[in-house]
């Protein structure tokens, strides 16, 4: 697979999406890995922005449709939350909304790493491209569930939780802040009654003022100055900040450094065991899609023709590859305990149809 030969590649990742979408409107995450058989608010939007990208406008409609109506199921539970917040009540694990919903909205039954909010501001920040952008008369229907998550949110955004790989439950993560500043921004844009200013502005201020290393980067959590390869999203879609802000320059130079394999794909970080931490097909497309904004347009070209490379002779694209892993001696491990990592990923065929469009546009 070629960079010129993504006709073929590209529909096959569409077939795959539309697929994979349920009669409710939900994504599956993966079809054939033992615990991808959710769908989660994060992967998902994007998945949905790239139908968007691709055209398959009413595709996205029908996710957006499903979170609005999963979100409006659990409206009690919202509301028990926020009284116990207002009554100064310890919160328990339970009481938060969990980040993946099975198909037709219900909770999963097994344990999961749940409290990640960075999945309800993903979401907020596609609803509203979607409706800005292709289906205006959306915003109605969806509004009262979005009132309830900015509710949520507002109510929670300084706690520490998950972050978007499910880990470290005790730590503030950049990434989660910028989709929360993102989202709710993007929703202050469209409907100013439902977001007042000073939330997004005091997300941004808190991670400004916490999130950056002594040398000038943005840091993984606070306190810790590992670089991940989520702090791309600051940018893009996020836009905490600038692409040319020197603070997100030297956070994408160490990026580069730490977590790109030389001529290959992007880790999540340095200090990854997830199936012995391979690079990740649909960061890969992140760290290209941050190329086009900059101008590296053949940097981002070659990112994609490795992308393209790591799918199966199908078209079937991986969630991460195993060649260069970070700590192969925890790679049979994962396999032991879940099975082979997921192929397909959803998420890293949006990721690849997402950056591919911008690349057409120039």
């Amino acid at each position: 697979m070629t960079y010129l030969d993504t006709l073929n590649l590209t529909q096959v990742s569409i077939k795959i999406i539309t697929d994979n979408q349920a009669l409710s409107g939900a994504y599956v995450a993966s079809p054939t890995f033992s615990q991808y058989g959710y769908s989660w608010l994060r992967d998902g939007m994007w998945i949905a922005h790239s139908m968007d990208c691709v055209g398959e406008y009413a595709s996205a409609t029908r996710f957006h449709q499903w979170v609005a109506h999963t979100i409006m199921r659990y409206e009690p539970q919202i509301h028990a939350l926020l009284g116990k917040i207002s009554r100064q009540e310890s919160l328990l694990e339970t009481d938060y909304l969990p980040t993946r919903f099975t198909l037709d909205s219900d909770f999963g039954e097994e344990e999961w790493p749940n409290f990640q909010l960075d999945g309800y501001g993903a979401w907020l920040w596609g609803a509203v491209q979607h409706c800005q952008q292709h289906n205006p008369v959306l915003w109605a229907e969806l509004r009262p569930a979005v009132s309830l998550i900015v509710q949520y949110l507002g109510a929670l955004w300084h706690l520490p939780n998950y972050d978007c790989w499910e880990e470290f439950r005790n730590e503030i993560h950049l990434s989660t802040l910028g989709a929360l500043y993102g989202g709710l921004s993007a929703v202050h844009s469209i409907d100013p009654a439902l977001v007042a200013p000073q939330l997004p502005q005091a997300i941004q201020q808190f991670a400004l003022d916490n999130g950056v290393a002594p040398d000038g980067h943005f840091m993984k959590f606070f306190g810790n100055p590992a670089v991940d390869a989520n702090l791309l999203w600051l940018v893009l879609p996020y836009r905490l900040v600038a692409s040319d802000d020197p603070r997100f320059m030297r956070t994408l130079q160490k990026i580069e450094r730490d977590i790109h394999y030389p001529y290959g794909g992007v880790y999540r970080y340095g200090a990854d065991t997830y199936f012995g931490g391979g690079e990740w097909l649909l960061l890969t497309c992140w760290l290209a899609w941050i190329y086009v904004e900059l101008g590296r347009i053949d940097e981002a070209r070659a990112l994609i023709v490795w992308v393209e490379k790591q799918a199966t002779p199908t078209g079937d694209m991986p969630e991460q590859t195993h060649e260069h892993p970070l700590d192969a001696s925890h790679y049979q491990p994962w396999v032991d305990k879940w099975g082979t990592s997921a192929n397909p990923l959803l998420w890293s065929h949006a990721m690849y149809l997402i950056v591919l469009t911008h690349l057409k546009a120039i």
